[in-house]
């Protein structure tokens, strides 16, 4: 384990938790020696006793002012996306839908990456629905796709063959009749739905009085498409937000510190984007928690002019200098007192509570531990299953949940040596191989089968002196038998249940897909 460097200086900067080359974890503090020390102070802490174990060197940069020291921790951050780091589903970028305004005859476009003075939605968190809105954009304003290179080319694609591109390239419209489409194209994707239908509808009535009946027919079809069309339901977001409105659940703990925020984006008075957020922190509190969730989320291309909090972060008068920069205009953090905003801040707080009432694993980890009687919190468990066809090819797997999520690099599969015929002895072939060296353990084992797979893995737990919790979960009833002797049945809409079966679901799958794969090597 990491040993604490007593020759860190007393002044602000930047402390980076190194493993090897690898970044674990970037931190600013206005003392980098008092700060540090205290991640020292609060090993029993389950995440800072883990980056405490994977860490074997503290690196620093001291900076002029604290001021400094959030600018180059936000820049290294969105550098290296240290994994001790709040890690957000945000790091990735998710799909954008680009019309390039910029162009004489623009194109709309699949990108991730934003370019100036071009017309932009999203992000969208589907990439088959970003996939989805621009077949529909073809279908009806019937704008390019192509690259400049094959524009260029001068000869119409099969896109225009099959009428979904009005093929500019060969001048079969007008820059002023396919400007007008992008027009519409783009009025579209900001909400304005009627204006749109309104257009189309007196297209297609002209076309009608001029006898034009099937090409009114294709204009009809249009119509109807974009009548069953709803935007909220492809587009999470809207490029340019009037502000965001953000709630904050922070629950500390000795072992993990819980931390779940609310995300409203609106647009012209209405809520555009609801997202949530879960992650562990390193934090001391709520405040500083807010902190590492604005500097993590918060990009060029997505910084509003004003963003609504219930608290203040440390760091406020920084942190707004800094998003400003960044911007290229004013950004303000704000608690309302009262009017539509502080109306929308209560909606969200109102939203968070009653989704950390559903979701919040500490109340089913809790729930799971007192309904087995288990000695530990069930923060990590790992199920086990084996697969065979009549005693052949057998093989076993495992797999990983944390917090009640996969934690995929640590599945394993197995291909059963020596045990004799028999689950029962596979699987303790199976956890005797997952144990035997091991340093870390789960806190819960979930076999998959009954009382026989229960009591096999019991015998390894004793042989091997196990710290873990077991239990193993039938299918018939999904009754879970627990080390006591009893049994559960947990009740069909029960969180608890939910989780059980989905591991127990996963490995299940893990095995016959390894099964599978042994038997077509033959």
């Amino acid at each position: 384990m990491l040993k604490n460097n007593k020759d860190i200086p007393e002044k602000p900067g930047v402390y980076l938790f190194k493993s090897g080359k690898k970044i674990l974890y970037i931190g600013k503090a206005k003392n980098l020696k008092k700060r540090v020390t205290q991640y020292f102070l609060g090993r029993d802490h389950l995440v800072v006793g883990n980056l405490l174990e994977q860490a074997d060197d503290i690196e620093y940069i001291v900076t002029e002012a604290e001021t400094d020291a959030l600018h180059l921790e936000y820049n290294l951050i969105h550098t290296y996306q240290p994994p001790f780091n709040v890690r957000l589903k945000d790091d990735k970028s998710f799909p954008l839908i680009e019309i390039s305004l910029i162009d004489t005859f623009p194109g709309i476009y699949y990108t991730r990456r934003v370019k100036p003075k071009n017309f932009y939605v999203g992000p969208i968190t589907n990439a088959g629905k970003t996939r989805a809105l621009i077949d529909i954009i073809t279908r009806v304003f019937k704008l390019r796709i192509c690259s400049d290179a094959v524009f260029k080319r001068g000869v119409p694609c099969l896109y225009a063959h099959i009428d979904r591109c009005s093929a500019p390239c060969a001048a079969k419209i007008t820059p002023e009749a396919y400007r007008q489409n992008v027009n519409d194209a783009v009025d579209l994707l900001k909400g304005k739905r009627k204006n749109v239908l309104g257009k189309l509808a007196l297209k297609m009535n002209r076309l009608a009085e001029n006898l034009e009946f099937e090409t009114a027919q294709k204009v009809k079809e249009d119509v109807e498409l974009l009548n069953r069309f709803v935007l909220e339901s492809y587009i999470s977001s809207v490029r340019k937000t009037d502000y965001d409105v953000l709630a904050l659940h922070y629950h500390p703990d000795a072992a993990i510190n819980d931390c779940f925020i609310i995300l409203f984006s609106i647009i012209e008075g209405q809520v555009k984007r609801k997202e949530f957020f879960n992650f562990n922190t390193i934090s001391t509190g709520k405040e500083e928690a807010l902190k590492d969730f604005l500097i993590s989320f918060y990009r060029t291309e997505n910084i509003p002019p004003e963003i609504i909090v219930r608290f203040y972060p440390p760091d406020k008068e920084s942190i707004q200098q800094l998003f400003s920069q960044l911007a290229g205009r004013g950004v303000t953090l704000k608690i309302p007192l009262k009017g539509d905003k502080r109306k929308m801040s209560d909606l969200a707080a109102a939203n968070l509570s009653l989704y950390v009432s559903k979701t919040n694993y500490r109340v089913i980890g809790q729930r799971l531990k007192e309904a087995l009687g288990l000695k530990r919190f069930p923060l990590r468990i790992e199920g086990f299953d084996i697969s065979h066809f009549s005693e052949r090819q057998r093989v076993g797997a495992a797999v990983a949940f944390t917090k009640g999520q996969p934690d995929r690099a640590k599945y394993r599969n197995y291909i059963i040596k020596e045990a004799l015929p028999g689950d029962t002895e596979a699987i303790k072939e199976v956890l005797e191989r997952r144990f035997k060296k091991a340093q870390a353990f789960p806190d819960l084992l979930l076999i998959d089968g009954g009382k026989g797979q229960l009591s096999a893995a019991l015998e390894v737990k004793q042989k091997l002196n196990l710290p873990s919790d077991i239990a193993a979960i039938a299918k018939e009833e999904e009754r879970v038998f627990m080390e006591s002797g009893d049994s559960i049945v947990f009740p069909e809409d029960a969180p608890e249940r939910f989780l059980l079966q989905n591991i127990r679901d996963e490995v299940h799958r893990r095995a016959i897909t390894h099964h599978r794969k042994r038997r077509q090597k033959l």
